[in-house]
């Protein structure tokens, strides 16, 4: 029915608006009948608190660009961490074992740092960068041939810590963080959405739900495509 769902990677304002819409399209079937009485719920809860959150922000000139600037540096850690677990399994014992030493050094700064609070994943990158300084480091990155990541991360996470404090001294640093994480439960309530449509639709069968997710489906398809 709903095949592709995963909104991370389009703009916070976009993303709100895409909701919005997915809002609309629920709104125009009877959940009950539809059996997402209780997944409709839960969405409209998270689509409203992150409504709460993005208001103070859309005054602020910086927050479109410190948005940017996160989602820059995510890309370039999770592309970092894919490069090196690529090389692990590499056929060059040098190049396998440099691979694992980077991923552990990582490691010891726990999971998904990507989705730690805006401040803390500053933090764990600029202490990350400093033990990748090192020079059995430096051999290991430039062995697996991932210099490029390094810099442009450096480079990213710079601006990021630059703009984040001009924007905090203005309203305040808990916003945007706020609005990472009401963004995050959000999504995960969309996504709850689809795959309850998902499961419903081949137990009761796709019928009833086909307009729906012809709605949804044209809606993500829109979006994915800015």
């Amino acid at each position: 029915m709903i095949q592709v769902f995963d909104l991370k990677e389009i703009r916070l304002m976009e993303f709100f608006q895409v909701m919005q819409n997915v809002k609309s399209f629920l709104e125009q079937h009877d959940m009950s009948n539809l059996g997402l009485t209780e997944a409709k719920i839960t969405f409209d809860q998270k689509l409203l608190a992150l409504e709460q959150t993005i208001k103070p922000l859309q005054k602020s000139p910086h927050t479109q660009s410190i948005q940017d600037l996160d989602a820059k540096r995510d890309a370039l850690l999770v592309g970092f961490l894919a490069h090196c677990r690529a090389f692990t399994t590499f056929p060059e014992q040098e190049k396998s074992k440099a691979a694992q030493k980077l991923l552990a050094t990582i490691e010891k700064y726990g999971k998904n740092i990507h989705n730690k609070p805006l401040q803390e994943e500053t933090a764990i990158i600029y202490n990350l960068l400093k033990d990748f300084e090192e020079t059995s480091h430096q051999q290991a990155i430039t062995a697996i041939g991932a210099e490029k990541w390094i810099q442009d991360l450096t480079k990213v996470n710079q601006e990021f810590a630059q703009l984040h404090n001009t924007r905090t001294q203005e309203q305040g640093e808990i916003v945007v963080g706020a609005t990472k994480q009401a963004r995050k439960e959000l999504n995960e309530a969309f996504k709850h959405v689809v795959k309850s449509i998902n499961a419903l639709a081949y137990i009761n069968g796709k019928d009833k739900y086909q307009s729906l997710a012809n709605s949804l489906n044209e809606e993500i398809k829109r979006a994915k495509a800015h």
